[in-house]
């Protein structure tokens, strides 16, 4: 069932090699009809059933409309929102799917609450598995057929496994880069630039690399006939 889908309208030939095939052709096409309107039914369902376990669980949280987040019962019953999403048969972890799938995939913008056009291929079990995923993504890997409403929910799932993975790998570059960048120059580490003008030991220079040490050479050259211009 996590396959079923909605089915497009056959060119069929009513007369194949003269034999008449329009009743029967008129009533498959009844009957195909039929089924996408199931399907449209079940994800409209669906698109429904969100919106309003979303519903209930905003009016739950408004002070204004409830008893300090609950209601009471005649008989002094105090009714919060989990109690009445157990007597419906939702766990937590439901009501949690049901919310967020309202959140990410689900438009109001018509009378009732459908799903959004680039999601209505996937069912209820696929769009679980799609909720961690960035929705602009999705959107983008949808539009490059990455991302299909017919693959399976463990194709979907593996989908799901190398986004985490790529998103994991992005992750662990950002914080090295971070690390490189919030390295500190010790600058108390760094020994002062040579200056001609001052007496070094010898010891200062037996540390020296060779192009450290021809670019003394060339300040002492430089020192040098400045000295010289002002004597002439």
């Amino acid at each position: 069932m996590e396959n079923f889908k909605m089915i497009e309208k056959y060119d069929f030939d009513i007369n194949p090699s003269g034999h008449d095939c329009s009743e029967g052709i008129k009533l498959l096409n009844d009957y195909l009809k039929n089924l996408n309107k199931i399907f449209l039914k079940e994800q409209n369902n669906f698109a429904e059933l969100c919106y309003y376990v979303y519903k209930v669980r905003e009016l739950f949280k408004d002070y204004k409309v409830t008893y300090f987040n609950r209601f009471v019962t005649k008989k002094n019953e105090y009714i919060f929102f989990d109690n009445i999403m157990q007597d419906l048969g939702l766990s937590d972890k439901d009501v949690s799917r049901l919310c967020s799938c309202y959140e990410k995939f689900i438009s109001q913008e018509t009378d009732k609450p459908v799903i959004l056009a680039e999601f209505f291929g996937f069912s209820k079990s696929k769009l679980f598995e799609l909720l961690t995923v960035d929705t602009n993504q999705l959107k983008v890997d949808i539009k490059n057929n990455v991302l299909r409403f017919d693959m399976s929910v463990l194709s979907i799932r593996d989908y799901v496994k190398n986004y985490k993975a790529q998103q994991k790998q992005k992750k662990k570059l950002f914080e090295n880069e971070e690390e490189d960048q919030k390295e500190v120059i010790n600058e108390e580490a760094i020994p002062p630039a040579y200056d001609p003008r001052q007496h070094y030991d010898f010891s200062y220079f037996e540390d020296k690399t060779k192009a450290q040490l021809l670019n003394i050479v060339w300040q002492l050259q430089t020192e040098y006939e400045k000295l010289k211009k002002k004597v002439k």
